[in-house]
């Protein structure tokens, strides 16, 4: 039996929100998912790495007309290959799971597995660079969401290849934070894991689950009216308030050094949520409704070549010695540039062969001089995070 399409409200890659705050999915139901072009990018990559290994393709040949994006991926594709070659068996690339012996909302995709008794090896491809995400917490536990799919990729073999498997490695493949981490756990941690898993099940879909405010709100779509991150953050910083007065705020100099770290502790939550109110705010911009004092306007493009090959052809032969290119084309103001040093004009191609990129859409106060534009409804995604 396949396991259920889409991303669950249990997925793995929310598991330590589920974890840190059980009231969190009872929060979230109902709330339309966001995207972002980083998320949209993270997709994409993912999906060029499994086509370069099933395809036995190197990512640079795949993907040859970008090069950041190859780079990401190229250290991921190495080691799953390494990892073949070191434990021979079976890659699996892609593999879905359903755990529903534990609960029916737990089932996922875990990246790259391979089934080599007594060892079943799995990794996860990471292409983010925001936060390092660690492969052991900090009790000495595996990472959930990467144990998680180790025991999914386990629970989708046969039953003689499970009883085969002794150990699980697991490996977090992060390029533009480090090296690829390695943990391997145990049959007693697999044992800890699914009952671990039970009791965030059990906590999760509890009717008065509690929520608990903590660095996990930063990926909560539920974060700008949370009533456990709005009271931490105004119990950290020490206030008192509903609308933030200035002139009522103490000034910094006459601070106790104690009650500057409280209130840089609070104003971390604080961030957190006010993240989280403008993230809702231009969402519901996005599909039409009006935020009272604000509006959408056009955010400034950048300039780009409208077709790169042709910006190469005609740009490559008036400069000498490869001016134009480093390791790629330049971008349009790169080449302005030297052409301006090399004391050349602009081809008389230019204008066709530079455009402007599309940014998409600000929500500012109404006092921007900027004009307002409509609303751009845009393609909702269940959520930003990869499973």
């Amino acid at each position: 039996m396949s396991p259920p399409r889409g991303h669950s409200p249990l997925g793995m890659s929310v598991l330590e929100r589920r974890a840190s705050c059980p009231g969190s999915m009872r929060m979230e139901d109902g709330r339309p998912g966001t995207t972002s072009v980083y998320a949209q990018r993270g997709t994409m990559l993912h999906a060029a790495a499994a086509n370069c290994l099933e395809q036995h393709l190197d990512a640079a040949d795949y993907l040859f007309d970008d090069l950041d994006g190859a780079a990401i991926i190229e250290p991921y594709i190495d080691i799953v290959r390494e990892a073949g070659q070191r434990l021979g068996g079976q890659l699996l690339i892609e593999q879905g799971f359903h755990l529903q012996g534990l609960h029916e909302l737990y089932w996922g995709t875990a990246d790259a597995v391979i089934v080599s008794p007594p060892r079943l090896w799995v990794c996860d491809l990471k292409t983010g660079g925001g936060h390092a995400v660690p492969i052991r917490r900090e009790d000495g536990r595996p990472n959930l969401q990467l144990a998680g799919y180790g025991l999914g990729a386990l629970n989708a073999l046969p039953p003689d290849a499970v009883n085969a498997i002794d150990e699980i490695e697991l490996c977090i493949v992060q390029p533009r934070l480090g090296p690829p981490q390695t943990t391997v756990m145990t049959l007693a941690e697999i044992q800890d894991l699914a009952a671990d898993l039970i009791d965030i099940a059990d906590a999760a879909t509890a009717p008065d689950a509690p929520l608990h405010a903590g660095e996990h709100c930063a990926f909560c779509r539920a974060a700008g009216d949370c009533p456990a991150l709005r009271e931490q953050a105004l119990t950290r910083a020490g206030l008192e308030f509903d609308v933030v007065d200035a002139q009522l705020l103490p000034a910094p100099q006459t601070m106790a050094p104690e009650q500057l770290g409280r209130i840089l502790w609070g104003a971390e939550v604080i961030d957190a949520w006010i993240s989280a109110v403008r993230a809702h705010a231009k969402a519901i911009a996005d599909r039409g409704t009006t935020v009272p004092g604000w509006k959408l306007v056009n955010r400034r493009g950048r300039r780009m070549w409208a077709d790169e090959h042709d910006a190469s052809r005609v740009l490559g032969p008036l400069a000498p010695g490869g001016e134009m290119f480093r390791t790629e084309l330049l971008s349009p103001a790169q080449a302005e540039k030297t052409l301006k040093r090399l004391k050349l004009k602009p081809p008389p191609e230019w204008n066709d062969l530079v455009t402007l990129s599309d940014p998409g859409t600000a929500l500012v106060m109404n006092s921007d001089p900027r004009p307002a534009v409509g609303p751009r409804i845009a393609h909702e995604f269940e959520t930003t995070e990869t499973e």
